[in-house]
């Protein structure tokens, strides 16, 4: 059970914009994490949407695109890079390595704040656990 980043993407209240990956839309996000740590793979399971500023993003573009590649290789879904911060824009290197690695890369604009994002993935993983747990057979009482 998973958030389709397909789904995230059509809120348009959160203006977020796809900028590399959209032939992996159709992935789930299982949470979603804010970290700006330089390597935040040993913090990650997969599945994660990272959200992230680049705040300790590398300066260079080889350093940027190990980034992306640690990234891919720890299974995270997607990464939803804020603009308007630490960066006017994503990393020209960022958006061709995820493109590269097939790793949904979305843009996040500055007036959309990244609980707005995470609140937004953990009610719709609420309202599938609601609906499943609905589904589920009720086991009869005998006594």
């Amino acid at each position: 059970m998973g958030v389709s980043l397909t789904w995230l993407t059509r809120r348009r209240e959160l203006g977020l914009t796809v900028l590399a990956g959209r032939s992996a839309l159709d992935r789930e996000v299982v949470w979603a994490h804010s970290i700006e740590l330089a390597d935040p793979t040993p913090w990650l399971s997969g599945g994660e949407l990272l959200l992230t500023t680049g705040l300790r993003l590398p300066g260079t573009p080889a350093g940027q695109r190990a980034y992306v590649a640690r990234l891919a290789g720890a299974g995270v879904a997607a990464v939803a890079f804020g603009t308007g911060l630490s960066h006017a824009q994503v990393p020209a290197a960022v958006v061709a390595a995820a493109e590269e690695a097939g790793l949904p890369l979305l843009e996040v604009p500055l007036p959309t704040p990244f609980v707005a994002i995470t609140k937004a993935v953990m009610e719709r993983l609420a309202e599938q656990s609601y609906r499943d747990s609905c589904r589920r057979p009720r086991r009869s009482r005998r006594g």
